[in-house]
């Protein structure tokens, strides 16, 4: 079942809670007045004819001109005879005019003609009979049509659309200081800065996000008290190493303890500098066009040595990349990072490491994919891989790396909003998938012009 969001969610509930009670109010209305409006005209249509009927019949003929003229300049109400010339045009009568004619047969008898034009004057023309003889009653066509006024249906719609429109902005009142939360919270796991959230609203949001924003700037000054404290470790620890680096080439060791002592050293320091690397992703990237191809190809020379000591076969194939936005440290460093893990734990029986390196581009971004033919990794321990100091076995202690070449290259996808994803099937080798979407464009500063 797919998942909704809790916006839509708050949306389709209120939208259901408005069309019940507009069901409920419309379903009261025609419960407390059944009739239709073309049948309450019709009534007073009726009413008004017969009226006039009868005081035509009454009076005599002098007051009856009198009667005529009086009900044509106060109340806009002619009589006139029905001629058999007389030209009805039947396309005038609008539908509601012609719902009412059979309800006006209904109470005044055969033959009640209703139309909405006669000899192509324009009104409401109803016939009927006085002593044998056949009249039209005239009545303007706006005064019968205002009666009519706007259906039921149409102001339910009306009232529809603008309550679902309402629900709407109110959902998106709502939510809002959740999506705030939401997006403060993907800033953080990509290790930006998030910016302060509001702590004014409802007591109960406005608390939340005060807790928020101690948490972030708790987080802040935790990462650079860590990177100060690497950086500190990094030089306490590198400056004795190059001075054991010196004093093993100048001491009177044979070649295979100078290699092997060198070796430790070089090991030692490529630790320290996985600690030191991963520490400052933390930092904002600087965002720069990379020129992708270049990078790969200048990052995969440096194992042209491994490839000529028949120890590597890499392939590489960089597809439709061309230009990305970022930075080319995080780039050369996420590539390097796949290949050793592929080079130190991919190797074949035969004790080569075969590896692919294969980009693409994609709308956000790049795409990098590193496979290598080893022996895989079970897929429940995957997630292992991508956590700081993780190591899948103990055989694996002496291979040189502390267990932070994943988690530095995850940690570099999600400083970019992007993602690192394994696939493997023992026996078949692993599969790392780097996805990095650019930087988006710095907003541009309006120059400012001095006077």
């Amino acid at each position: 079942m797919p998942r909704i969001s809790l916006f839509w969610r708050t949306f389709l509930m209120l939208a259901a809670l408005i069309v019940a009670s507009l069901a409920a109010t419309l379903g009261s209305i025609r419960l407390l007045d059944p009739a239709p409006p073309e049948q309450r005209l019709a009534w007073e249509l009726a009413t008004v004819l017969n009226l006039t009927r009868s005081a035509l019949v009454s009076a005599d003929a002098e007051r009856r001109l009198l009667l005529l003229d009086a009900l044509a300049r106060d109340e806009g109400v002619r009589v006139i005879p029905l001629e058999p010339g007389d030209r009805i045009d039947a396309t005038a009568a609008g539908p509601r005019l012609r719902a009412i004619e059979p309800r006006l047969r209904q109470l005044l008898g055969e033959p009640t003609q209703v139309a909405g034009r006669v000899n192509g004057i324009d009104g409401v023309w109803i016939s009927f009979g006085i002593e044998g003889d056949a009249y039209w009653l005239i009545l303007p066509r706006e005064r019968v049509e205002r009666q009519f006024g706007p259906s039921v249906r149409l102001l339910g719609a009306i009232a529809l659309v603008l309550s679902l429109v309402g629900a709407l902005v109110l959902s998106r009142l709502v939510n809002r200081p959740l999506a705030l939360l939401a997006r403060a919270f993907g800033a953080v796991s990509r290790g930006e800065a998030p910016p302060p959230l509001p702590v004014r609203g409802p007591i109960e949001i406005a608390e939340l996000n005060r807790r928020f924003n101690r948490m972030a700037a708790d987080l802040a000054a935790l990462e650079r008290d860590r990177t100060i404290a690497l950086a500190g470790i990094s030089h306490d620890i590198r400056s004795p190493l190059a001075r054991l680096r010196m004093e093993i080439e100048l001491a009177r060791l044979d070649e295979a303890q100078r290699e092997a002592m060198a070796g430790d050293i070089d090991r030692i320091d490529r630790i320290v500098g996985q600690f030191v690397h991963y520490a400052r992703i933390a930092q904002p990237p600087r965002g720069e066009a990379v020129d992708v191809p270049t990078v790969i190809e200048a990052t995969a020379s440096s194992y042209r040595p491994l490839v000529a000591s028949d120890a590597l076969e890499l392939s590489i194939d960089t597809g439709d990349t061309r230009s990305w936005k970022g930075d080319p440290t995080d780039l050369i460093r996420a590539i390097g990072n796949l290949i050793d893990n592929a080079l130190r734990y991919g190797r074949s029986a035969d004790g080569v490491a075969r590896i692919a390196l294969r980009a693409s581009a994609t709308p956000a971004g790049i795409t990098v994919e590193v496979a290598d033919a080893g022996p895989g990794v079970p897929a429940e321990q995957l997630d292992r891989l991508l956590r700081p100091f993780e190591r899948m076995d103990a055989e694996r202690s002496d291979s040189g790396g502390a267990g932070l070449g994943l988690a530095i290259v995850d940690r570099i996808a999600r400083r970019y909003g992007g993602s690192l994803r394994l696939a493997s099937t023992p026996g078949s080798g692993l599969r790392a998938r780097l996805e990095l979407p650019g930087l988006a464009p710095a907003p541009r500063v309006p120059a400012t012009v001095l006077r």
